[in-house]
């Protein structure tokens, strides 16, 4: 715990102090994300599909959560889950080690998400990417020294109380979240 608000309080500091206003309702509804994101990323060619989902087995835990796959020209996986229109989840994917334009792409989306969930403006976006990525950068080149049993970097940061953000790099591929704290 204690971890995770010196990591805020490091992006904090290293970002200035718009990062540091938190968000008193929930920034964004599902279909409002949808609408934003696409245009936050306006130099991919962007939509959200809706998968064939069969859930059988599952009882209540799908019941009711609308799953979005994030369709694009780029070379990485997205998903955004919903309930109604209420934002639960959005996850994007690479796998690594990347080329550097697959890495500067996933930057592009992280920046697009951040912008779609939160509204913040595009030089905001770009400080927070770039530091969360430094980190978990760092704390994966950590855990290889310390030749740890699962080899990761996370970097945690809760916005508020409407949304956390997260990024988890391992050594096959660098996963961004964006997640509500609540599921009601």
């Amino acid at each position: 715990m204690k971890a995770v608000a010196l990591v805020g309080l490091a992006l904090c500091l290293s970002t200035g102090p718009a990062f540091c206003a938190t968000v008193k309702t929930p920034p964004t509804g599902c279909d409002s994300f949808m609408k934003d994101f696409p245009a936050a990323a306006s130099a991919f060619r962007v939509s959200f599909e809706r998968p064939l989902t069969i859930s059988r087995g599952f009882g209540e835990a799908l019941s009711g959560i609308d799953i979005h796959i994030l369709s694009t020209n780029a070379d990485l996986d997205g998903t955004l889950k919903c309930r109604g229109d209420q934002f639960l989840r959005f996850e994007l994917r690479i796998n690594a080690p990347a080329k550097e334009k697959v890495l500067a792409d996933f930057d592009a989306f992280e920046q697009a998400a951040l912008i779609s969930a939160f509204h913040w403006d595009r030089a905001k976006t770009e400080a927070v990417v770039k530091a969360i990525s430094a980190d978990a950068a760092e704390y994966l080149r950590a855990s290889e020294q310390r030749g740890d049993v699962y080899l990761a970097g996370k970097v945690e940061y809760h916005q508020g109380d409407a949304l956390d953000l997260g990024i988890i790099w391992t050594p096959s591929d660098h996963t961004f979240v964006i997640a509500s704290q609540s599921d009601e």
